[in-house]
């Protein structure tokens, strides 16, 4: 009997035994979940250092290079044509320019001349299109000294705003003609 009566101490102290196992256990399980934590912490508040000169490598990834459109040209319009007439308002007014000589010289992408009091300069392109008029021209912003010659001035107006409007040309032997948006025409010759 006197075994009977140790049981229930024998089962206290089993408990109190277990209780301070799961007591470590849990312990012990939250110093490694701290020192886990505390070294992906570590990781992820590091710089990373780079040595100079180092080249970064990325992975190579194909691509399609799209040549550059090849420039228009037409060797027919280089060099330098003289203003013979302006063709205003689709023909209804023909203007002479008299006095002073009106002057333009193309020359791979740049224009420049003199017209009539100031000399100008503007970058130009050739579209490559055929159009009613011609081939085609755009004029880029045109650069003009300040002179002011009043006796040419509306002459030399309109021949700078039909220039700076050009949508189209043509070469035709030794005569050009530059048209602009309005159907305003510059005829040059050689």
């Amino acid at each position: 009997m006197e075994s009977g009566r140790n049981c229930p101490v024998i089962i206290k102290t089993f408990k109190k035994i277990r209780d301070k196992f799961s007591a470590m256990k849990l312990l012990t399980v939250l110093v490694l979940i701290s020192l886990v934590l505390l070294v992906l912490g570590a990781g992820c508040t590091g710089t990373q250092s780079f040595m100079p000169g180092t080249p970064v490598t990325t992975p190579a990834t194909p691509s399609q290079v799209t040549p550059a459109p090849t420039p228009v040209s037409d060797p027919l319009l280089l060099g330098t044509w003289t203003l013979k007439a302006m063709n205003i308002q689709g023909g209804t007014a023909l203007t002479f320019p008299t006095g002073q000589q009106i002057f333009i010289t193309f020359d791979n992408g740049t224009l420049n001349g003199y017209s009539g009091c100031n000399n100008y300069q503007a970058p130009y392109t050739l579209t490559g299109k055929v159009l009613p008029s011609g081939q085609g021209i755009m004029v880029g912003n045109m650069v003009v000294s300040n002179k002011v010659c009043e006796s040419i001035a509306r002459t030399e107006t309109t021949y700078l705003q039909i220039l700076g409007k050009a949508t189209s040309y043509t070469v035709n032997g030794d005569t050009l003609t530059i048209t602009d948006n309005l159907q305003n025409q510059l005829s040059f010759s050689r």
